[in-house]
């Protein structure tokens, strides 16, 4: 059996985290034995996997590290952790993981998960003079890894064509499709949130950030009769005031806000919209699928292999016009009778089972 111990800044459940803890939940324990290491706590416990993995019998353990902590003395807790679990491969999920792996555990065998382009993601999260140097520190991180394993095959292709002479493997991110599945009675749920159940539900879910071009999907909505249509935001964000402003006055609008039960708000809706400008998967666009939702996405490479399905619709990032056009369409039948084609794409390729004996391969090649 070989024990896999997972690192990463928190348990929050973000898009990192939810890979972690899916492929950590849904492993062959008969073949290996997952541990987990934060380097920092959660500052919402509501929020967080810790919980559900250690009532699965994953330990979980948290260096309680700030930022000055971490670089003051967090190798040294790191390799004191990692030395009392004693894993036979340590698994990384992010910037800060991969590079305290890089610097401190070079006595075991490593696996860096690469959840982003992250040259173009860094610059766009963290302004381009700090998101360079990121970028720099982190792609040597990965360099100290035994392998580097893309989140979708379309970031290894990415990374193939950039870094030549760098091996990259890559495992399709997945779904769980018993928490994510088509809503038993729509209405009734409707009913559950407040939402019309006259109208068609258009959803957008995520940061409110320039790199999900959340202001493309705002400036679409006016374009669209309030009688026909219903449009549901999640998330927050810096840039939500700048949202809120531009549909202020709008009756078919509902900020939902950060929300613990997005799953619903998915089974609801008719329809979910991407206005992305860069993505290296987008979960969030295959978890709406597993709900029926048909998707109109931003025509960008993440999303090269929903090209040619009937659930998918797809208009030039940051055009609203364009957006809104395919919203009408949409509205006027476009997709009719797509939602088991949505279900049926994420169930056939892209679930949380698939995902983990993807991982599981990479485990037993080390």
């Amino acid at each position: 059996m070989k024990k896999i111990v997972y690192i990463i800044s928190t348990l929050k459940r973000t898009g990192p985290t939810n890979i972690l803890a899916g492929t950590a939940l849904n492993l062959d324990k008969k073949l290996f034995k997952p541990a987990v290491i934060t380097l920092s706590p959660e500052e919402d416990e509501q929020n967080s996997w810790k919980p559900e993995l250690e009532k699965a019998g994953i330990e979980v353990r948290c260096l309680n590290l700030s930022r000055l902590k971490g670089f003051l003395y967090g190798g040294r807790a790191l390799k004191r952790a990692a030395a009392e679990l004693n894993p036979d491969i340590v698994h990384t999920h992010c910037f800060r993981s991969a590079v305290f792996s890089a610097l401190y555990l070079g006595r075991y065998k490593r696996i860096a998960s690469v959840h982003c382009d992250y040259e173009v993601d860094f610059a766009l999260a963290y302004g381009k003079i700090k998101g360079f140097v990121m970028s720099k520190i982190f792609k040597r991180a990965l360099s100290a890894a035994d392998k580097r394993v893309c989140c979708s095959e379309m970031l290894k292709a990415l990374f193939r064509r950039k870094y030549p002479k760098t091996e990259y493997l890559y495992v399709n991110n997945g779904v769980d499709v018993q928490k994510f599945a088509p809503a038993d009675d729509k209405s009734a749920l409707r009913r559950s949130l407040g939402l019309p159940e006259d109208k068609k539900i258009f959803i957008w879910a995520g940061v409110f950030i320039p790199r999900k071009d959340i202001l493309s999907f705002a400036k679409a909505l006016p374009e669209l009769k309030e009688e026909d249509s219903f449009f549901i935001l999640c998330g927050d964000g810096p840039m939500l005031k700048q949202t809120e402003d531009l549909l202020k006055g709008r009756g078919n609008v509902l900020f939902a806000g950060h929300v613990n039960n997005v799953q619903d708000y998915f089974k609801a809706a008719d329809f979910y919209v991407s206005t992305s400008l860069s993505e290296s998967f987008h979960l969030t666009v295959y978890e709406a699928m597993a709900c029926g939702a048909p998707v109109i996405l931003s025509d960008i490479e993440a999303y090269c292999n929903l090209k040619g399905s009937k659930a998918a619709a797809f208009f030039e990032p940051g055009d609203y016009k364009a957006l809104s056009a395919q919203m009408f369409r949409a509205l006027d039948g476009g997709f009719k009778d797509c939602g088991d084609t949505a279900v049926n794409t994420v169930r056939q390729s892209y679930t949380l089972q698939t995902m983990a004996k993807g991982y599981q391969d990479i485990y037993l090649s080390l």
